[in-house]
């Protein structure tokens, strides 16, 4: 199905621009070729920090391992996250030119995408760990103590968005609440089994390298899934995605998105006339 999202803007002589048509399965393979890829690049460079003692290989070593930051495999998760904010913020459009219940909920999301994606630049999570551990004795399974805020992040998201997931159409719900399971998996689960290793031996060892790469692959996993998502949710079942945005001299006028996006605004656009 197909909406017109339009404003009282748009005038009769607006211009419409089409977007590039989207096959959303090649967004997929070529996002787990690259995932694939950097899992075996690093699962390589563990192998040459731990069984080498040549310095120039631990460098290119560090350009390839997960539990490393501003590298190869950062890049990569940084992108997914801007790319998981870019899908969302259509979708918030989409759903803002239809007068959508739940607009505010996607863009809610879109703007926690784009934080997500300055702490991966940034790492602010890991300054909570002395804030925390300030407040709270943690140790063990919470030595990084970040994961504690984080948790309740986890629980108050799924409380506040519970009612608009019920309100998607069962596959999308299906797969937001599937990429959230394995993402959070990693980032809180094998993160507390690392901190437990990390507290009984430090970091340099191949059993942290392994599990932070256990951990990370499984973040970005979570993503590709989450992007999948929303695109599939945008272009509905043909797995094709096109935009079309009219736009007069001054501002965008008119919206058209096809797939459950259209059709779930559409659906309750015609519920609202009806009452």
């Amino acid at each position: 199905m197909v909406a017109y999202f339009t404003s009282s803007q748009v005038q009769s002589s607006a211009q419409t621009r089409l977007s590039p048509s989207i096959k959303i399965i090649r967004i997929d393979l070529i996002l787990g070729v690259a995932l694939l890829l950097l899992v075996f690049l690093s699962l390589c460079g563990t192998a040459m920090t731990y069984r080498s003692g040549n310095a120039t290989l631990h460098r290119i070593a560090d350009l390839l391992l997960f539990e490393e930051e501003r590298n190869l495999p950062t890049l990569f998760n940084f992108v997914l996250l801007l790319a998981n904010m870019g899908a969302l913020a259509v979708a918030a459009a989409c759903a803002f030119g239809g007068k959508d219940r739940w607009r505010w909920h996607w863009f809610s999301l879109s703007a926690f995408f784009l934080l997500l994606a300055y702490d991966e630049a940034a790492q602010i999570h890991e300054g909570l760990n002395e804030l925390v551990g300030a407040i709270v004795n943690t140790g063990g399974f919470l030595a990084f103590a970040w994961v504690i805020p984080g948790a309740a992040v986890v629980l108050l998201m799924g409380i506040g968005f519970s009612r608009f997931l019920l309100a998607l159409p069962r596959r999308s719900a299906t797969l937001f609440v599937l990429s959230a399971a394995i993402y959070v998996s990693g980032a809180l689960g094998v993160e507390m089994i690392g901190a437990r290793l990390w507290a009984a031996n430090g970091w340099d060892n191949i059993a942290y390298s392994f599990l932070a790469t256990v951990e990370e692959s499984l973040e970005m996993a979570g993503l590709i899934v989450f992007l999948h998502a929303i695109l599939m949710f945008l272009a509905g079942p043909g797995g094709t995605l096109q935009l079309e945005v009219q736009r007069s001299a001054a501002r965008v006028g008119a919206y058209r998105c096809e797939g459950e996006a259209a059709s779930t605004v559409a659906r309750r656009s015609g519920d609202a006339s009806a009452r």
